[in-house]
């Protein structure tokens, strides 16, 4: 029965991805050949249905209908008031970031929710099916997990370097065409600013490649790493060895092959990114019996960059042991680093668990999402307070929820060194988020608010590292 549901989502997340997508072509012919005439968008939905908009006074970002609506949804919202705040603030910033490449001067702007897909149509690539539009398909997808099953197929089918990319060769960021006698490769040890501009510099590639639309999820890894305090100019004397826990992949599993820049960006590194989450516990359940996998934990992505390039190699590992994630309490099976890219860490139970078990034994581990905001939601305050001491009541039937589910996670997880982990805790929370400098440059509007987000907008480290 969960099957045909599933099913049936996807169905309907599909036929809708289908009208938006060609809403989003038919507005691009519209406006294409009209330099001035803005792209035709409504404004951001509301926390509640009514009709009226009433932005919160204090951050002004974040929308509903009236005082006493704001008044009921106060005690989610307090936490994460000032975050937004900020984020209006780094609106300028957000937009710098964009207008650092030309194709999205001419009708760039959000559509409702949706990761904004304007510049895809503008060059072609708006579409579902990976046959057809290669690594750009965007597929339906429920909350967790993806909706197709070509999707999920797609680690062990890889496509070609002109079939993913679909795009002029000039404008790959091509790693097979560093091989060879005439091959230019970018100066290693990497050598470039925080900012696209410096970056598609160092790779050789023009401002008017929209490859950064894809680029930004290996620099989001490359940007926790850093954040985390793991130099990408290691000893030149000893080879390093970086194990990462890559937590809730799902979209990246339809372009693994664009993380192999990260060999680029991590020289004299056999780099081992291992992928979990409910995408890929699915993706292992339909591969090991059609043959595609003989493990649950394959092996699916390998690239070794020349000695010019630094000599660095990147291994994908698909981890499809089980669903979703927990940090084992053996310290010998832990990684150098945890990471997860748009993580949204409040929406899920399942991330009580990481955060508590990452905080006990110190892992290092950092995070990106659409922006301060949505970083700035987890509760801190009650994972320390349950974590020492019974649910304290309240009247507030959400917020029990809440903290009857972490008290759930405290007695799973059976955290040893619980002042030690406290610590660690109150220490995440008053750690600062930062802009990502390589954030997607398409942006969006969420659900509910005016804040600028774009994918892997913020960085914020749970668990500091010593690299």
């Amino acid at each position: 029965m969960l099957t045909a549901y599933r099913n049936e989502k996807c169905a309907n997340l599909a036929a809708h991805a289908k009208e938006c997508h060609q809403v989003m072509r038919d507005e691009w012919n519209r406006i294409k050949d009209h330099p001035s005439m803005p792209f035709a968008t409504g404004r951001p939905g509301k926390v509640c249905a009514s009709l009226a908009v009433l932005a919160c006074s204090a951050c002004k970002m974040m929308i509903l209908c009236s005082p006493e609506c704001m008044k009921e949804v106060w005690w989610l919202h307090k936490i994460s008031c000032a975050a937004y705040k900020r984020d209006g603030e780094n609106l300028p910033r957000f937009k710098a970031i964009a207008d650092q490449f030309p194709w999205t001067k001419r009708g760039y702007t959000a559509f409702g929710p949706l990761h904004d897909p304007i510049p895809l149509a503008q060059f072609g690539l708006l579409g579902m099916d990976r046959r057809e539009v290669g690594y750009w398909s965007t597929n339906a997808k429920d909350d967790e997990c993806l909706g197709d099953i070509l999707s999920l197929r797609a680690p062990w089918l890889p496509l070609s370097e002109h079939d993913g990319w679909r795009l002029p060769q000039e404008h790959i960021p091509s790693l097979s065409r560093l091989h060879g006698p005439n091959a230019i490769c970018p100066p290693s040890p990497p050598v470039f600013k925080d900012s696209w501009t410096s970056y598609y510099q160092w790779r050789g590639l023009p401002l008017a490649s929209p490859a950064a639309l894809l680029l930004h999820w290996p620099l989001a890894v490359y940007a926790c790493l850093k954040e985390l305090g793991f130099s990408t100019v290691p000893s030149l004397s000893r080879r390093r060895k970086l194990t990462v826990h890559f937590v809730g992949a799902r979209e990246e599993l339809t372009f693994i092959p664009i993380f192999g820049e990260l060999a680029l960006l991590f020289p004299n590194t056999d780099l081992d990114l291992i992928m979990f989450g409910p995408s890929v516990w699915e993706a292992g359940r339909c591969a090991v019996p059609m043959g595609y996998a003989q493990s649950n934990r394959p092996c699916v992505y390998t690239y070794t960059a020349p000695a010019a390039c630094g000599g660095g190699t990147l291994r994908v590992v698909l981890d499809s042991t089980s669903e979703y994630y927990r940090p084992s309490r053996k310290r010998s099976e832990h990684p150098d680093a945890i990471v997860a890219l748009n993580a949204s860490l409040d929406l899920s139970i399942s991330w009580d668990h990481v955060i508590y078990l990452a905080a006990e034994f110190s892992i290092p581990f950092a995070v990106t999402d659409f922006n301060e905001g949505r970083v700035a939601q987890v509760r801190f305050d009650d994972m320390v307070l349950l974590l020492s001491a019974p649910c304290p009541p309240t009247k507030n039937a959400g917020l029990l929820q809440i903290r009857n589910n972490i008290k759930r996670v405290v007695n799973e997880v059976q955290i040893a060194d619980i002042p030690g982990t406290c610590a660690a805790l109150k220490k995440a929370k008053d750690r600062p988020a930062r802009l990502n400098e390589f954030m997607c440059p398409a942006q969006r509007i969420p659900m509910g608010s005016y804040c600028p987000g774009a994918a892997n907008a913020c960085i914020k480290g749970i668990v500091p590292g010593g690299g």
